[in-house]
Order: structure tokens, then C-alpha cells, then sequence
């Protein structure tokens, strides 16, 4: 009986504290029942709505002490919680950053496909730009607070900024920019396509947009002279020197691997993710006479899926020797070639740092060596190729890139070829003029 008692004391205690704070609060139904405002201990209206989907409470202050005002900005509120709802948006989204995380794993499950697969490398620039926009906007923006102008205004620490100044912090290209801008904007179509946001199209903020438009004086400072590809070539003997440096055997291995890939993307004009993923059954040895001259020449079959234009092809190149070389130095003749144990494919800043390294023994201007990348081996070759007297269109087929690509990038080097040929054609007619007038 005492224990009755008690179970019936402490409800009648619930049931009073429940109508005191209904009392309080003032508890008022908004639109049949829909949601509620409620008064706080400060005399502030509260609206609370229950969003069954989701199983949560929509929670806002009113920011009114007048009820009839409350009363009005809650239906109001009604109606437009109920209008997004109803069209399949999320009121407690995730974050941003956790919508890119989940974009970025879905765009991983693509790598090596062949049906609208992406190769690795793709993926990685894709990770890469849309860590930059995380980087931005901060980590805890929800999908569904995103604005159209959101890359065109935004608030950092009190400071309204921009993407494109944002990323001009950090002295990247235009063409960086509107390549992460591009990424930006694929991501959100994935985000639309899901149901994270209703944001159909994200305001771009001007970046220079002609999309042919390249910075060749970049191209330039990050593209070998002669004799500066001279000094790097020279350079590979003290790299890979054994005695001197006391390198042990994986160290020597991985200065052998790093001094012929170098040489190798100088020697073929290849991309760094088409070398790095290029395996010993793509690459054959063929011996060409021309005149007077035999040649040992590297037949290289790039695979569609190790290529960023999802296009296969093959082309001859010299650099044979350094090929056969590394079979010596790895004694392999199948799987990755530029590999430890021919299975596990090595990142690109592995070979980047080597890069680094050799230039450490190259006899080159300090502040060159700073503009120079692994990438102005592609540089490199294209822009001797050009100079040598090869049409556009032999030199991207062999690229695996557009004549379109080639004749914008590397135009400035057409140009001055030309003005080089004018002038000598000007220089011989000046010349016979003179002798003839003497």
C-alpha cells in the first residue's frame, strides 16, 4: 500500500510540474497543432515544429516578446518548413565536408572502372580541389544553409572574402581556380541528384573564364633550356653515386627508379600518372634503321585506363637504354615498372622529392631551380618538339592530348619560331642587297 502511495504522489507531482511550466511557458498551438511557440525564462518567444522524417524538432527563437507577432513568424515558418519538406529537403542535413567525403568515396568506386571509370590520378585531383573548398567554407556549414553566392561571397573570421581571392592567398593559377570551381560544381550536381540540397546551380565568382586561356609565361619559367636539361642530366651520376654517398641498397634502388622515370618523361613527353601506372607488358624494344643510323626505339601501349583522356595509344620514342636498364637494376620484366616489387604503384610525390634531390646536384641558377618541376619534362619535350619542326597534331597524338591543347599552350614557342625564321629570311635579304650595292 505504501509503495501504491508512493507511485501516485510522484505522478500528481509530474502532472503539477507539467502545468506549471505549461503556465509558464504558455505553451500556444500554431496552425491545428503543426508545431507550438513557447516563451523562454527571458520573455522570448520559441517555435518548435516536428519533423517526421527526420524524427527531430525544428527549434528557432522567434526573437519577439509580442505574441501576436510570434503567432504570425511561426505560421509562416510553418508553411515554409512544410514547402521544403514536402519537396525533399533535408532540415537536419549533413555538413558539408561529410556531403564531400561521401561524394569523394562515391568517385573512388570509379577508379579502374570501364564503364564511366576514372583512373587514379583523376580521383586524386578530385579529392585534392574539394579539400581546398572544405578548407573554405570550414567544416561545420550544413548542405542545406549553402547559398547560391556562397563562392561568390562568404565570411571568414569576420572577414568577407571570396573563392578565387581565398585561393589567391596561396598563389594558384587562374587555371587551377576554375579547374577547382569545375570539381566544385560536379559535387554539387552529385549533392542535387541525392537529395542533400536543393541549390540547383552555385554562382561562380569571375576567374578570367576563357577556358582556352593559359598563363605561357608560367609555361615558360617551368620549362627546361638546353643547358639547363644538360646540368639536370649530368647531375643523375652524383645522385645515383654508391661509395660516396653510402646509399643502401633500397635507397640505391629507389635513386635508380627516380633517375630513369626522369629520364624517361623527358625522353617520351608522358604524364606523370601514365608512367607511374605504365607496366613492362605495354613497353617493347624495336630497331630502326634511318640512313646511316640504327636505334634501339621504346614501343609504349598506354592503356585507356591509366590515361586522363580515357584514350589508349601508342607511340615510339627513344630513351630505350634507360628501359632496359631498370629491368637490370629491378630484374623484373612484368608488372609496374616504376615500382619496388612491381605490384604497388608509388605515390607522384615520391618522385617528386627525387626530383628535388637531383636538382640539389645540378648546376642551375637557384632561383631557376625553384620554377623548375617534374612536370617541365613534359614541358621539355613538347617544346623541342616544336622547335624541331613537328606539326601540332603529331605532337598531341603522341601526347595523348588536343591539337587545340597543344597550339594554346605552347604557341608562344610557334611564334617565336616564326619571328626566328622572318628574321633570318630578312638578315639573308639585307645581306645579298648590301653585296650587291657595295
Amino acid at each position: 500500500m505504501k509503495n501504491t502511495q508512493t507511485v501516485t504522489d510522484i505522478n500528481e507531482w509530474k502532472i503539477s510540474k507539467r502545468k506549471q511550466r505549461e503556465m509558464a511557458f504558455d505553451e500556444t498551438d500554431i496552425l491545428g497543432g503543426k508545431a507550438i511557440i513557447l516563451m523562454n525564462d527571458f520573455g522570448i518567444w520559441q517555435f518548435r515544429m516536428w519533423v517526421g522524417d527526420e524524427k527531430k524538432y525544428v527549434r528557432k527563437s522567434l526573437k519577439t516578446k509580442d505574441k501576436s507577432d510570434a503567432v504570425k513568424k511561426a505560421e509562416r515558418k510553418v508553411i515554409e518548413i512544410s514547402y521544403r519538406v514536402n519537396n525533399g529537403e533535408k532540415m537536419f542535413g549533413i555538413t558539408v565536408a561529410e556531403a564531400v567525403e561521401q561524394f569523394i568515396a562515391q568517385q573512388k568506386q570509379r577508379v579502374g572502372r570501364t564503364d564511366n571509370g576514372i583512373v587514379k590520378g583523376r580521383y586524386e585531383t578530385i579529392s585534392t580541389h574539394l579539400r581546398h573548398f572544405v578548407g573554405y567554407i570550414g567544416g561545420k556549414l550544413k548542405v542545406n544553409e549553402v547559398t547560391k553566392s556562397l563562392l561568390q561571397k562568404y565570411e571568414i573570421d569576420g572577414i568577407q572574402t571570396d573563392y578565387v581571392s581565398y585561393r589567391k592567398e596561396s598563389n594558384v593559377s587562374d587555371s587551377t581556380i576554375r579547374n577547382e570551381l569545375s570539381t566544385i560544381g560536379m559535387c554539387f550536381g552529385w549533392l542535387i541528384e541525392n537529395g542533400h540540397t536543393n541549390i540547383h546551380k552555385l554562382h561562380l565568382p569571375y576567374t578570367n573564364a576563357n577556358k582556352y586561356d593559359i598563363d605561357r609565361n608560367l609555361i615558360r619559367r617551368q620549362t627546361f633550356k638546353a643547358e639547363e636539361y644538360t646540368a639536370f642530366y649530368k647531375a643523375f651520376k652524383s645522385y645515383v653515386a654508391v661509395k660516396r654517398n653510402n646509399l643502401s641498397d633500397t635507397e640505391l634502388l629507389d635513386r635508380q627508379i627516380v633517375r630513369d622515370y626522369l629520364l624517361i618523361q623527358a625522353n617520351s613527353g608522358m604524364r606523370s600518372g601514365e608512367l607511374r601506372q605504365l607496366r613492362w607488358e605495354n613497353v617493347e624494344f624495336k630497331n630502326v634503321t634511318s640512313g646511316n643510323k640504327n636505334e634501339t626505339l621504346a614501343v609504349i601501349h598506354v592503356d585507356k585506363d591509366t590515361t586522363k583522356v580515357r584514350k589508349s595509344r601508342t607511340f615510339m620514342c627513344v630513351g630505350a637504354e634507360y628501359f632496359q636498364r631498370l629491368q637490370k637494376e629491378t630484374k623484373r620484366k612484368e608488372g609496374l615498372i616504376f615500382s619496388r616489387d612491381g605490384v604497388k604503384q608509388l605515390h607522384n610525390s615520391f618522385f617528386y622529392k627525387g626530383f628535388r634531390k637531383v636538382m640539389k646536384f645540378a648546376a642551375i641558377d637557384r632561383v631557376r631551380k625553384k620554377q623548375l618541376v617534374p612536370y617541365s619534362l613534359r614541358h621539355f619535350y613538347i617544346t623541342t618538339a616544336v622547335t624541331q619542326g613537328l606539326s601540332f597534331e603529331e605532337i598531341a597524338m603522341h601526347c595523348g592530348t588536343s591539337i587545340k591543347q597543344i597550339e594554346n599552350t605552347y604557341l608562344h614557342v610557334n611564334e617565336q619560331i616564326m619571328a626566328n625564321t622572318a628574321m633570318s629570311r630578312f638578315e639573308t635579304k639585307q645581306t645579298k642587297y648590301e653585296i650587291e650595292n657595295a
